[in-house]
């Protein structure tokens, strides 16, 4: 039975690797109109151009010529850089995200991962703090600083993906996810720019979470979103900058030296701008007081990058790595099985380099190396040391 053409996934595989179809028509020696009657379905390339196909957009072939065997439904996704970034950055990015679902939702199988609480046992909270709080409370962190926000999140049963592997970047964003009746929320890290503005980010996801379960931000207008953006900044703030210990440290210090700032820093693992906005918001600080110390940042040349930006790694999330790693330790599985397995369930075709980004780890994970002519021996390391 001959495979149908599947011009959908040609338009999804096109939009992962931002082009237009002008720019995938020059790249196939074809016209815009036939790459346009190929994803409409109203034409099917030769076996010649499918091959180009794959080369291009870095596909196996089967994808092209296999339909969904999932459904996903998505809540709507939260796009912290909604107002600046273009749709051609944020659509791979979405592309992406629906991946890691499906990668998720096969790993749910056979890992125990830990179990994202029912958002309704923050309802009845009457404001940020006691939000905030309660997050805190959840996950026995005390008043202490955060030192890898992306633990938490993965410890709190959250899928966290790492974007950076783009080439076009986007900020951090999120979604709800249901796929098989298990629901996911994803949180990416983006393109956050440093270990302390990423911080700041996944909070911020945590935040949309918490807040806004019964609001898709595709349906908000401008400014709509800029409200739901402040709320979810005012749950990070609180949520890595409590009143009770960061709020108390402060009192003791010179609140409108912008040393202050620089030298808690590496302490909360929060940006300088992002201590100082939090001090004005305590009222531990006025307006006045706050613009100045932006104006020393800026005149010690400290706004991007500030102080430590360059010097301190971003964290990875490992649930997915950590997953992979114990199935095939464990043997319940070989890594190069777990592309066709994938494909078998989901009807959904990637290659070891893209499952290899997904998940944070390297390609030859994916591989079957069994068939390889390359066969290393152990050398008699014993006799040569022995006499």
């Amino acid at each position: 039975m001959k495979k149908i053409f599947n011009g959908t996934r040609l338009k999804e595989a096109r939009l992962y690797n931002k082009l237009t179809i002008t720019e995938l028509a020059e790249k196939l020696n074809v016209t815009k109109q036939m790459v346009s009657k190929y994803e409409k379905g109203k034409s099917e390339p030769s076996f010649e151009k499918s091959l180009q196909l794959n080369n291009i957009l870095g596909y196996p072939r089967e994808f092209f010529y296999t339909t969904d065997k999932f459904l996903i439904e998505n809540e709507g996704t939260f796009f912290r850089s909604r107002l600046t970034a273009t749709q051609k950055s944020k659509e791979p990015a979405s592309i992406a995200l629906k991946y890691s679902v499906i990668v998720r939702d096969f790993l749910e199988q056979y890992i125990d991962f830990p179990i994202l609480q029912n958002r309704e046992v923050y309802e009845g909270k009457d404001n940020p703090e006691e939000i905030a709080l309660s997050i805190r409370e959840s996950m026995n962190l005390g008043l202490e600083p955060i030192h890898d926000i992306i633990e938490v999140a993965e410890l709190m049963g959250f899928t966290v993906i790492n974007m950076n592997y783009q080439e076009e970047k986007v900020d951090a964003f999120s979604s709800m996810n249901t796929i098989n009746g298990n629901s996911y929320f994803v949180i990416t890290t983006g393109d956050s720019g440093s270990f302390y503005r990423q911080q700041f980010s996944i909070a911020h996801e945590i935040g949309h979470w918490v807040l806004h379960q019964n609001i898709n931000p595709q349906e908000l207008d401008k400014d709509e979103y800029k409200i739901i953006e402040e709320e979810a900044n005012k749950i990070a703030s609180i949520l890595l900058l409590p009143k009770e210990s960061f709020g108390e440290e402060l009192k003791s210090k010179i609140v409108d030296e912008i040393d202050t700032y620089y030298n808690l820093k590496r302490k909360w693992n929060v940006s300088m701008a992002a201590m100082i906005k939090r001090a004005k918001d305590l009222s531990i600080i006025s307006v006045d007081q706050q613009a100045k110390l932006y104006k020393q940042m800026h005149y010690r040349k400290w706004r991007k990058p500030e102080p430590f930006d360059l010097d301190t790694k971003v964290t990875l999330p490992v649930a997915f790595k950590q997953s992979l790693e114990l199935l095939i330790d464990e043997n319940i599985l070989q890594g190069h099985e777990i592309p066709l397995m994938i494909a078998e369930q989901y009807n959904l075709y990637l290659t070891p380099k893209m499952l290899a980004e997904i998940c944070g780890v390297e390609p030859v994970l994916f591989m079957d190396n069994s068939q390889s002519k390359v066969v290393l021996k152990i050398k008699d390391y014993r006799t040569k040391y022995s006499s």
